[in-house]
């Protein structure tokens, strides 16, 4: 039996399902690499119930859904690889607890970083937020997703921020992690520790269920005081960044090119409202890039209510002795740039003036992968001089680095930019990079589109248990198919 559009009317209402050409073309397509496809219809859902009664109607008919928060992934996940039904979440942006003594907060899929950030800040309170995400993104999918915060560097600020869930599993039924569980409050029950079951269905890419609820810890707005490393080249920051982590240094820690940092800093490009943007003039741009430092290692001492100040003088006091013994400049601003410090700060609580660097041709390429600290230098050089080979023009490769739990990896990321008239020499060009960054050891631990027969061709027996488990919690092959390696 077919689905028709009517059915999925009688669960969400008459007006809350589009299948206009407009619409399809809209959900069809985002700006990555992964080949357009039209979904047969969008729903518009409102409750848990509603999407509970259209995962089950579409197991009886065998129809296809695909999940959707913000359509703000820009890899690819959320277009419907073998059509069916979208199941559209962007409604559901409720707030709807915000605990302050016990600093955690609930939210429904359609809340966005930017929602939430600044309900919180209003309350002297924040959510960690990835670099680079945009505004507009649902913070529950970014998080299911695995985006790397900021605060990524330390382990109790950046890590483990995932509390309680609740999802629908394929079959409809609804599932719940932690103390909710037993009606409880978030956390799990021997206590403050996290839950981890929840894990199943991080970087899933909605092929295991949908999330219709998370907890997520929150932290007090701290005081902060921003650093600034100039370096020559990125294997001048590998001794200096594995010092300042390991001696657990900061809380925010990140390093950027000139091509990024120029990006951020130009204040005649904006934020793009959609992706893939208008490319702008580049004049601004370049002058930027010729005042800068090749590599700038930034780094943000942080202080919370109790005797901030003390916490950021000693962390500031070895912070500059670790610079003293690698012999390189320890600023408080960058030369001949005004404003870097206060954008900063400004960063760590909405970093996203990065996107800006979508002006410059209006597509990113990006490869996004973890690796060692010691073989970041080599993979970087790799990645720039494949490029290279190919025809692209390295001095416009972005690199962002972030270290990960204290400098145990890397989460690295690495853009390729072209028009509209180069996307198809560049997509090629990307996927060569990525197959020579994967024999070289880095590790893409989110493997999206074209990336997903690369990763797990490689993990034949991991496959092979994915497969098992899509098996046994979706038999009807229903949630988001064609993603990762449930490709049958």
């Amino acid at each position: 039996m077919a689905l028709q559009k009517s059915d999925i009317e009688a669960i969400v209402g008459a007006g809350n399902v589009a299948d206009d050409d407009a619409t399809i073309a809209a959900f069809s397509s985002d700006q990555s690499a992964v080949a357009p496809r039209r979904p047969d219809m969008v729903a518009y859902v409102q409750s848990v119930e509603q999407i509970q009664n259209i995962v089950k109607l579409a197991n009886e008919t065998l129809t296809p859904v695909t999940p959707y928060s913000s359509g703000l992934n820009l890899h690819g996940a959320a277009i419907a690889g073998q059509g069916g039904i979208i199941i559209n979440m962007s409604r559901m942006n409720k707030i709807l607890a915000l605990d302050e003594d016990n600093w955690y907060v609930i939210i429904e899929p359609g809340v966005t970083y930017e929602q939430l950030q600044n309900h919180l800040v209003s309350k002297g309170y924040r959510i960690m937020v990835p670099f680079g995400v945009p505004p507009g993104r649902s913070v529950l999918t970014s998080y299911l997703e695995r985006d790397p915060v900021m605060a990524a560097p330390s382990f109790e600020h950046g890590n483990f921020l995932i509390m309680d869930t609740e999802l629908v599993l394929p079959n409809g039924a609804l599932f719940k992690t932690g103390n909710w569980t037993s009606g409880g409050e978030p956390g799990a029950p021997a206590g403050p520790i996290r839950n981890s079951l929840f894990r199943m269905w991080t970087a899933a890419q909605g092929t295991l269920g949908i999330m219709t609820k998370m907890g997520l810890q929150i932290e007090p707005i701290p005081q902060r005081k921003v650093f600034f490393i100039p370096l020559h080249n990125v294997a001048c920051a590998v001794k200096p960044l594995k010092q300042i982590q390991y001696r657990e240094i900061g809380t925010e820690c990140l390093l950027l090119n000139n091509f990024n940092l120029a990006a951020m800093l130009n204040d005649e490009w904006t934020v793009p409202a959609d992706f893939p943007a208008a490319p702008a003039s580049t004049e601004r741009f370049t002058a930027l890039r010729s005042l800068l430092p090749p590599w700038v290692l930034i780094v943000s001492v942080n202080g919370l209510p109790r005797r901030s100040a003390e916490k950021i003088a000693y962390e500031e006091e070895a912070l500059r002795q670790v610079c003293d013994e690698a012999n390189i400049e320890l600023l408080e601003t960058i030369p001949n740039i005004s404003g870097a410090a206060q954008l900063f700060e400004s960063e760590m609580l909405r970093p996203w003036s990065i996107l800006k660097k979508f002006n410059f041709k209006g597509h990113v390429r990006d490869l996004t992968f973890k690796c060692p600290v010691n073989k970041v230098d080599e993979l970087i050089e790799i990645a720039s001089k494949t490029s290279c080979d190919g025809g692209y023009n390295c001095t416009h490769i972005g690199v962002y680095v972030l270290p990960l739990e204290r400098a145990r990896a890397l989460h690295c990321e690495i853009d390729l930019h072209c028009l509209m008239s180069e996307a198809a020499t560049v997509n090629s060009l990307w996927l060569k990079v990525s197959e020579a960054l994967m024999n070289a050891g880095a590790y893409f631990d989110r493997p999206y589109g074209a990336w997903a027969p690369m990763v797990y061709g490689r993990a034949a027996g991991y496959s092979d248990m994915l497969r098992n488990l899509k098996k046994e919690t979706d038999p009807n092959n229903i949630m988001n198919p064609g993603k990762l390696c449930f490709t049958n």
